[in-house]
């Protein structure tokens, strides 16, 4: 780009640059270009983000309307003065002028850069916007500001699930726009994630428990309540930590299983009567609770905060009865039954063939002949693949509107359900491999050339679990919550999806230059 030192002000997408130093021709630079291209096409994405933001605005608008009521009823009315009052609903309020806030399209921006950084919140990724001239002079070039991180985080963390899902639409309309792909080859496949959770023992779940239940619970005063009554809990907590770290530096060890026994009915005794205390507390404060002297938005802060504290006390109570049963009478539970992580509930123990276990999730990933993916979908818990198959595949047939004439899979996908299933769709041709894909299939169709390039070109997949896994951290999580966990991990896709796009156009360019 030629740069002219005159008063005009150059328009226009080019990137500005300064008369020593241009924008640099990097991938970053093509992301962000890819980024403008598809809100370009799809404009509809900035008006479901504005909706998003309308919503959260006007639900804050109610809580504060509903404070003002409260503060006001507690004045007494005139003696001749009656006046009705109604529950005002948040959709029913009409948004006025106030502080300007973060333009739908600089949201949609940073959404998509944690996506291709995975994080926004890691030092090294700071860095990096920070420093980008890229990401600056796009800004420049739209008159956008680079916004506080905490506004970032908090306006991007606003985009509901469905408003991600339209994203993935649209690219995916894009693709078959550009003619990037065709969608008639599918390949399915899952892969584990490891939640943002240390991996779990009993001893440390059942403090970790009842530690924030205690911590819950000196923090009522903020919400202008007395305190849980400390008593001997917090001593029992620091015995039990110390019991805890005992417990540890004994496993493994020869001749260790006596002191274990001795360590865990020290620490299951002080684990039940920091239970006990903490549960008289809380029906003590729930006895003499009245909500009605606080005002709406710190009630509704206060039912979570209870709601916390009761569940952290029935799961210690669980863990105590099973923690009990596996050391002194050898019982076992499923690993469903336990309580595998203090800060990530519905995350579940996942391991795959010959690798290591973790403590997350499970996606299904449905990859098309060049590479997009065209379904993600997070199950709760450690469900089987097989009862994905069918779900998976239908997703992204919505998706693309294209029905796909292989589909190709493995053996942990081998269903004669799932196979009718898919022909039943419209699928003419189902590829699983390995001895069950085997039995499923007809010999003549096993053996068709077709089935042999599917079972050789099914290792496609694994290059892409690899490739979204390393560039885009899609194997290790930030956020928290099965709805998190899904909004993170189709930003990823999204992500993903977007370089592919890039590189796809590139390789189509190369293709036309010895033609040209």
């Amino acid at each position: 780009m030629l740069v002219c030192a005159t008063p005009n002000k150059e328009t226009g997408p080019s990137l500005p640059g300064t008369l020593f130093l241009q924008v640099p021709d990097t991938d970053f630079r093509d992301y962000l270009d890819e980024v403008d291209e598809l809100l370009r096409f799809a404009p509809e994405i900035l008006d479901a983000i504005e909706q998003d933001l309308d919503t959260h605005a006007r639900e804050k608008k109610r809580l504060r309307m509903e404070d003002r009521k409260f503060f006001e009823s507690r004045t007494d009315d005139l003696p001749e003065l009656d006046i009705a009052q109604r529950s005002v609903l948040a959709e029913e309020l009409t948004l006025a002028v106030g502080r300007p806030r973060m333009p739908g399209y600089a949201v949609c921006l940073f959404m998509m850069l944690r996506g291709f950084l995975g994080s926004l919140t890691s030092k090294p990724a700071r860095r990096f916007l920070l420093e980008s001239m890229s990401l600056h002079a796009f800004l420049q070039c739209r008159e956008l500001k680079m916004p506080g991180w905490t506004t970032i985080l908090e306006n991007v963390n606003l985009v509901s699930l469905a408003t991600r899902e339209l994203i993935f639409d649209k690219q995916i309309e894009l693709v078959l726009k550009e003619r990037l792909d065709d969608f008639k080859q599918s390949t399915i496949d899952s892969t584990s994630v490891k939640a943002n959770s240390s991996w779990p023992t009993d001893g440390k779940i059942l403090t970790g428990l009842l530690s924030r239940a205690h911590r819950l619970g000196q923090q009522l005063h903020v919400l202008g309540l007395e305190d849980f009554r400390k008593g001997w809990v917090p001593r029992w907590l620091d015995e039990m930590d110390k019991l805890e770290f005992q417990i540890c530096l004994s496993a493994g060890k020869p001749k260790s299983r006596g002191k274990m026994k001795k360590h865990y009915r020290k620490l299951l005794k002080k684990g039940g009567k920091a239970a006990d205390a903490l549960r008289l507390e809380l029906s003590r404060l729930e006895e003499g609770l009245d909500e009605g002297t606080l005002p709406p938005s710190r009630r509704e802060l206060l039912k979570r905060v209870l709601e916390r504290i009761r569940s952290d006390i029935a799961d210690a109570k669980r863990v105590l009865e099973y923690a009990g049963d596996r050391v002194f009478h050898d019982k076992k539970l499923p690993s469903t039954e336990k309580v595998l992580s203090l800060s990530d509930g519905s995350a579940a123990y996942i391991k795959k063939g010959g690798r290591d276990p973790v403590i997350g999730y499970k996606p299904q990933l449905v990859r098309s002949g060049n590479g997009f993916v065209t379904s993600l979908m997070v199950p709760q818990g450690n469900a089987a693949d097989s009862i994905k198959l069918e779900p998976a595949i239908r997703d992204s047939i919505r998706r693309t509107g294209v029905i796909a004439e292989l589909v190709s899979t493995d053996d942990g996908y081998a269903s004669a359900k799932g196979r009718d299933e898919l022909l039943g769709m419209g699928v003419k041709s189902v590829s699983i491999s390995g001895a069950k894909g085997k039995k499923l299939t007809d010999p003549q169709d096993w053996d068709s050339e077709a089935h042999r390039d599917a079972r050789r070109n099914r290792s496609a997949v694994e290059s892409l679990m690899f490739t979204i896994k390393d560039g885009f951290e899609f194997g290790e999580l930030g956020r928290r919550g099965i709805d998190a966990v899904r909004n993170e991990l189709l930003e990823k896709v999204l992500g993903y999806n977007c370089c592919r796009i890039i590189l796809m156009k590139k390789r189509r360019l190369e293709k036309l230059k010895p033609a040209a």
